[in-house]
């Protein structure tokens, strides 16, 4: 059962290894990441940030629908997270069983607008964005459980 959906450009990073898999309760990360997936550095990395106990996939978009069927008849409790709104969009154009999405942190850059305490969107982030809100999936920023929940609103 897919518990929660996250972008967060860190991927697998202290707030998402401890705090969230364990107020969520999961024992699956899946990291959907073109990035990272085509990484071999990066993978270990992140193999070696997760927590005990907890599976850890690490997929490019493209692999990560292909094996959507199977994820949905695993008896584990998943955690997704993606490492950009480009993935997360794409994704989401193949899947549309995403009904809600936490930007938990994307890095300010070069043009881009502050939504949130740790989300910047930059022209291209937002146009990804409206793609998410138009497949019907509720979009909202929260970087650690115990922080407050706030809506994203782009206007």
């Amino acid at each position: 059962m897919i518990k929660a959906v996250r972008i967060d450009h860190r991927l697998v990073h202290g707030q998402v290894a401890f705090s969230w898999t364990q107020f969520l309760g999961v024992n699956r990360i899946i990291v959907i990441d073109d990035k990272a997936a085509n990484d071999e550095f990066q993978k270990m990395a992140l193999n070696m940030s997760k927590p005990a106990g907890c599976r850890l996939n690490i997929f490019t978009v493209e692999k990560a629908l292909s094996k959507m069927p199977k994820v949905e008849t695993l008896k584990d409790t998943i955690f997704i997270v993606f490492g950009c709104t480009k993935d997360a969009s794409r994704f989401i154009a193949g899947y549309p069983k995403i009904k809600e999405m936490n930007y938990g942190g994307i890095a300010k850059k070069e043009g881009s607008k502050q939504f949130g305490q740790v989300v910047y969107l930059n022209e291209e982030e937002i146009v990804d964005t409206k793609k998410i809100m138009d497949a019907g999936v509720k979009i909202y920023m929260q970087q650690l459980p115990t922080s407050k929940r706030e809506e994203l609103k782009l206007d």
